[in-house]
């Protein structure tokens, strides 16, 4: 089962965004936007269970300097933390008219990026993540990125590709930073390309 993981990562990108989009629906009449923006991160934070935020802390802390001290090991992938809380928050603010779209497409174009970063690297990914990588076939990648493509020009036209296209590169990049860096991927690695993939879909649609 865990073979054909890659081709659902979308899917439950989709899940995700339906559920904000609902809550952005039912809510968006009755809050401020600052506080819906506020409490649509929370929910996304508690429906991944805030796997993807410590992912990213540990991506962070490892590409720290090594002094020997404890709080210089931790301190950069708290400030990341931090940078992506606030750019998320900010970014759901003023999207305005376009919320409910980018609320639905950029947790399922994250979870895309997060396929193209794993295909054809699993022999250089740690034992466990591995397992996952290594399964990932180019019919993975082609299927994910026909619906993720296809969505993102349905909802945003010329605009959705352009997403597209930032975050294939994001991805492609950040694979090879990490890779040169620990010479091997983490399942850290994949939690933070997720969630830094959000964050970069959020500012774009908001800048857009």
């Amino acid at each position: 089962m865990i073979g054909a993981a890659g081709v659902y990562f979308p899917l439950v990108g989709l899940v995700l965004g339906l559920l904000l989009a609902f809550l952005n629906y039912g809510l968006g009449l009755y809050l401020a936007s600052e506080i819906l923006s506020i409490l649509l991160i929370a929910v996304l934070i508690i429906g991944t269970g805030a796997s993807h935020l410590e992912s990213t802390k540990s991506t962070f802390d490892a590409m720290g300097p090594k002094t020997g001290r404890a709080t210089d090991s931790h301190i950069l992938g708290f400030i990341a933390i931090v940078f992506v809380i606030l750019f998320k928050t900010a970014a759901i603010d003023v999207l305005d008219e376009r919320l409910a779209v980018s609320l639905l497409l950029t947790p399922v174009a994250a979870r895309w990026a997060l396929v193209i970063f794993i295909y054809g690297y699993h022999d250089r990914c740690e034992e466990t993540p591995r397992v996952i990588a290594e399964n990932v076939k180019f019919w993975h990648l082609l299927a994910t990125t026909i619906v993720t493509l296809g969505l993102a020009f349905y909802l945003l036209g010329r605009k959705g590709l352009w997403l597209g296209l930032a975050l294939s590169v994001f991805a492609l990049l950040s694979r090879s930073l990490l890779h040169r860096r620990h010479a091997v991927l983490t399942h850290d690695n994949f939690g933070a390309i997720i969630e830094l993939s959000e964050v970069l879909g959020f500012v774009m649609l908001a800048s857009l």
